[in-house]
């Protein structure tokens, strides 16, 4: 009996996502009219015509992975799917962690590099403040979206 490992201490329960922790909401405004012409992608595949997870729906949840480092985890990604505000700022609609999962074989990737170079016509340069040339040493951002330091929802 004195044999026996220590109990392992079991790893603290993540916090769920909730809406007021995401951003990045405003940029979808001019980005998911480029994703629309996503969406009939590898359709003609779902034979049983019970497809949820369309493929601009997919690259919006991805977007949104990407804006928000709270999310950190494909499962997190699906979860954050299910929130109000996410379903109707983005058009989507709860998807399964296997569909979600599935469909990074499932959609045709050459697709969205039309929509990139789309999207990167339309930038311009940042003009460069001269006033970080006198800045010394590395500029370093701390907190804003550690969930451990507190909320501001």
């Amino acid at each position: 009996m004195d044999d026996l490992p220590p109990a392992q201490s079991a790893k603290p329960a993540k916090a769920p996502i909730r809406a007021c922790d995401l951003v990045g909401f405003k940029s979808f405004q001019s980005i998911l009219p480029l994703l629309d012409r996503l969406h009939d992608d590898a359709c003609a595949r779902d034979k049983a015509h019970n497809r949820s997870l369309h493929y601009d729906q997919y690259a919006a949840l991805q977007l949104l992975f990407f804006f928000n480092p709270i999310i950190t985890s494909m499962r997190g990604l699906v979860e954050a799917g299910k929130l109000d505000k996410v379903r109707k700022k983005l058009g989507v609609s709860p998807t399964s962690l296997g569909s979600f999962s599935e469909a990074a074989g499932v959609f045709d990737l050459d697709l969205l590099q039309g929509i990139v170079a789309e999207l990167g016509a339309k930038l311009t340069p940042l003009k460069h403040d001269t006033r970080l040339d006198e800045v010394p040493g590395v500029i370093q951002s701390t907190g804003g979206t550690d969930p451990s330091k507190g909320s501001f929802c």
